[in-house]
């Protein structure tokens, strides 16, 4: 297929006008990720916001009074001869913290939030140990696939 298999829109919150987004790795990374999984043509939006917007959409979709990295909505619909596969939310606060404390650069774990919202979006999870292992292993596959292998690939913490 010529062009991107996932199109992906990333939409920053107004609060983040000023921040530089990695939107091309973003995309390149989740349209290689959607790839290793699917062969059908899709779509996804993904808003990179701030902690406070975060905290607002866990508390209003998942009852939970707490910022977190990545929330991901399933869809499912048809949109442009695309499945929609729905909406993924990460914070660019919590990026910018864990980047800092893992000692790796903040687009990249933004492009790694990105990546685990749309593993979320295809159906996997990440609630047992075993789904959370396969969860990780695929993930890692695909960072070093595109060039992002860290030492901390396998992590505990999304």
């Amino acid at each position: 297929t010529e062009g991107p298999l996932l199109q992906t829109t990333v939409i920053a919150a107004p609060g983040l006008s000023g921040v530089p987004l990695p939107e091309a790795l973003i995309r390149a990374l989740l349209d290689l990720g959607y790839r290793a999984k699917r062969k059908k043509p899709a779509s996804l939006d993904l808003l990179v916001t701030d902690d406070v917007e975060i905290t607002r959409l866990n508390r209003r979709h998942l009852g939970i009074d707490a910022p977190t990295d990545v929330l991901a909505f399933e869809d499912g619909e048809m949109e442009d001869g695309r499945v929609r596969l729905g909406d993924v939310a990460i914070s660019a606060d919590t990026a910018r913290r864990v980047a800092a404390e893992r000692g790796v650069s903040f687009d990249h774990e933004l492009a790694f939030y990105a990546l685990h919202g749309m593993f979320h979006l295809l159906g996997m999870n990440d609630e047992t140990d075993a789904e959370r292992a396969e969860m990780q292993r695929v993930q890692a596959k695909v960072m070093k696939e595109y060039g992002l292998e860290r030492a901390d690939d396998l992590r505990d913490d999304l």
